[in-house]
């Protein structure tokens, strides 16, 4: 088995990959150049993970028993604030490790799914990424990462060996523009020999005939109801985009089933296969999560307008500028908040030429003025209604 040091195994899939400010993943669709939710990103954001609150807070308790005798000190010499701002960043670093260490594993999953999907491929020339200094002995689900990555390797040979899989497709970009989502699929198999018992949900023998299988890779510790979610929907993506860059209908498959590899296994590898009536279910529960994800991605977390009771004259005042954040109007508000202008009738009382003079304010800004004034019916002086 050998290393390179190139980062890890690049596809074209990587071009297509972009993030948002909520660290949400997109990926753009070749034809047309639009933005299609990444389909892990949807799920993700839906999906209740209560078991980090107790793995968050024990690591934290970790982290100040550990260093104790520091953080007496710390507290000591520098105070109160300045430790817990140590203990915040040390919390952080932690984390940003650990998100290395798992960007690294994924990375190691990645070369031998393209290692057994290269038709010459064997294992003695598997090519794995090379381990970077900084994650040398850190934890991965509790294990050093080196230790990690050996009983993967060693799971998916063992896999390999046992189904003797045709490897149709790996790490394919999949494309659904009818829900506008797309995602990565890792590995399209066929196996011959078997069928499915689908009152049973499980594998029966059949000679000679061949089942064709979307197969989903997990290495993490925590099981996820969101991984046959996951699965369902990559299997009836509409589209793929194949290894010369075009796009294709993408291809059957009979079932899903998630390939776990994990050292508690006999092997280190065990095959789950998500029954027809899950997989259904599961169709069904992530077009619901997309809905959901859609809906919250749109709205504000603001849950609406300010407002004010009607004053001695009988009007209902109108908002401060203040009142107007969290309504997507940051650019246009924070220079004026910033030059001292904080009422919308002390905005109306200014002409078009004194708001472009303000510092961040041109045309655009101006167009956005007068539009908020309108809202309630008022507009900049010398200005019609």
């Amino acid at each position: 088995m050998s290393s390179t040091t190139a980062e890890a195994p690049r596809t074209q899939v990587e071009s297509l990959r972009s993030k948002d400010r909520a660290g949400n993943r997109w990926y753009r669709y070749p034809p047309t150049g639009e933005k299609f939710i990444s389909v892990t990103a949807a799920l993700s954001d839906t999906e209740g993970r209560r078991y980090l609150i107790p793995w968050s807070a024990k690591r934290a308790a970790v982290r100040c028993v550990d260093q104790l005798p520091l953080i007496t000190s710390m507290l000591a010499r520098k105070g109160r604030d300045a430790t817990l701002e140590y203990l915040a960043q040390d919390a952080e670093r932690d984390r940003d490790l650990k998100a290395d260490a798992g960007t690294y594993v994924h990375d190691v999953v990645e070369a031998l799914i393209l290692w057994a999907a290269s038709p010459a491929g064997t294992g003695a020339d598997i090519v794995l990424p090379l381990l970077p200094d900084h994650l040398a002995g850190v934890e991965y689900d509790d294990q050093p990462v080196e230790a990690v990555t050996g009983w993967m390797v060693e799971g998916f040979l063992n896999f390999t060996k046992a189904w003797q899989p045709v490897f149709e497709a790996a790490e394919m970009a999949v494309f659904h523009p009818g829900l506008q989502c797309a995602g990565t699929l890792d590995i399209i198999v066929t196996i011959t020999g078997y069928a499915i018992d689908h009152a049973a949900g499980r594998l029966v023998t059949c000679p000679g005939n061949v089942l064709v299988i979307c197969l989903d890779v997990k290495t993490g510790k925590h099981e996820s109801v969101t991984w046959r979610e996951q699965v369902a929907v990559y299997r009836r993506m509409a589209e793929c985009l194949l290894p010369m860059g075009q796009m294709a209908p993408m291809p059957r498959s009979d079932c899903a089933a998630v390939l776990r590899l994990r050292p508690d296994y006999p092997g280190f590898f065990k095959v789950m296969l998500v029954s027809g009536a899950d997989d259904e279910a599961a169709w069904e529960t992530f077009q619901g999560a997309l809905t959901v994800f859609r809906r919250r991605h749109a709205a504000s977390a603001k849950p609406g307008k300010v407002v004010y009771p009607a004053g001695p004259d009988g009007k209902i005042p109108p908002p401060l500028l203040a009142d107007l954040y969290g309504e997507r109007r940051g650019r246009t508000l924070s220079p004026l908040m910033k030059a001292g202008i904080h009422d919308l009738g002390e905005l109306a009382g200014m002409t078009a030429e004194q708001c472009d003079d303000l510092d961040g304010v041109g045309p655009k800004t101006v167009v956005s003025i007068r539009r908020l004034l309108a809202e309630h019916g008022l507009h900049l002086a010398g200005e019609a209604a």
